[in-house]
C-alpha cells in the first residue's frame, strides 16, 4: 500500500499505546485524516493529537482535517460500531490486542439483539485443514485460533517486507500469505467467512479497509438465524481467527 494514497483519507486508529502512536505520527505525515480511539485519554497517542473529545458526536470523526489527529476517548470497538453505521473508515488499524474485526462484528451482532458464540463445530472442521505447525493456539471455548509461519518463542524481525516465499527469520518456506491460508481452510465451513488482509505500513503496523468490514456487515445482515461466521485478520505471515456461532437471544 503507497503512502500517497492515504491523503484525505479517514485513517481510524483503534488504540493509543505504542503502535497506535505511531499510526497517528504515519497518518498525519501521509495528509490522512486521523482518528485514534482509546479509553484513556493520557495514552502515548494524545501527545501527537491536535484535538481530544471525551464527549460528543462520534459523527466528529468524519470532519477531522488532513494532516491532522484527534483522540476520541471512547471503547474502541463500540466506536466503530457506530461510527461504521454513519461512514465507513478508509483504513483501520487495530492497535488494541485480540481481533478487533471480529470483536466489532460481534458488538454489532449483539446490538442486534443476536447472540454471538464462539463455541462452534467449525472451529474443527477448519482446525484440521491447518497444517499443525503454523497453529500457535487454538482455544475451542473461545472459537478463536492463532496461527504463524513464526514458531512459539521466537520473535519477528522488525522490520520486515514479509516475503511471499519464505521468512527471512527463520528461512523457513511458506505454504502463500496467511490471509489466503486462512481464506481457503474456512471456505464452505461456515454460512459466512472473511479473512481481512492487513496492509503493513513501513513494516511496523498493519491496517485493514473499512470498506470491507461495511460490505460484510451488510452481507451478515441478510442472513437468517441460525448462522456460523468466520472473521480473521492476517497479514502475509500471521493471523487471527473467531469463529462464532449465532442464534437469536431467548
Amino acid at each position: 500500500m503507497k503512502s500517497e494514497n492515504l491523503k484525505n483519507k479517514l485513517f481510524v486508529v483503534a488504540g493509543g499505546g505504542y503502535f497506535g502512536a505511531k499510526a497517528v505520527m504515519f497518518g498525519k505525515d501521509v495528509h490522512a485524516k486521523v482518528v485514534v480511539v482509546d479509553e484513556r485519554f493520557d495514552c502515548e497517542a494524545s501527545s501527537f493529537v491536535e484535538a481530544i473529545v471525551r464527549e460528543g458526536s462520534i459523527a466528529k470523526a468524519v470532519s477531522v482535517k488532513p494532516g491532522y489527529a484527534t483522540l476520541f476517548v471512547y471503547d474502541a470497538v463500540e466506536f466503530l460500531v457506530r461510527l461504521v453505521g454513519i461512514r465507513s473508515p478508509d483504513y483501520i488499524v487495530p492497535a488494541i490486542p485480540g481481533n478487533l474485526a471480529a470483536k466489532v462484528v460481534k458488538r454489532w451482532l449483539e446490538h442486534k439483539g443476536l447472540v454471538a458464540e464462539g463455541k462452534s463445530q467449525a472451529l474443527k472442521d477448519v482446525l484440521k485443514d491447518i497444517p499443525e505447525n503454523l497453529v500457535l493456539l487454538c482455544d475451542e471455548n473461545a472459537g478463536v485460533i492463532i496461527t504463524s509461519y513464526m514458531p512459539n518463542g521466537n520473535l519477528c524481525r522488525i522490520p520486515c517486507d514479509q516475503p511471499v516465499d519464505f521468512c527471512p527469520t527463520t528461512g523457513r518456506g511458506k505454504i502463500g500469505p496467511m490471509h489466503r491460508v486462512l481464506a481457503n481452510v474456512v471456505h464452505e465451513k461456515v454460512t459466512l467467512g472473511k479473512i481481512f488482509a492487513s496492509h503493513i505500513f513501513r513494516q511496523e503496523f498493519g491496517s485493514f479497509q473499512g470498506s470491507e468490514l461495511a460490505s460484510f456487515l451488510s452481507d451478515v445482515e441478510k442472513l437468517s438465524c441460525p448462522y456460523s461466521l468466520a472473521v480473521g485478520t492476517a497479514c502475509k505471515c500471521h493471523g487471527i481467527l473467531n469463529l462464532f456461532s449465532v442464534h437469536a437471544s431467548s
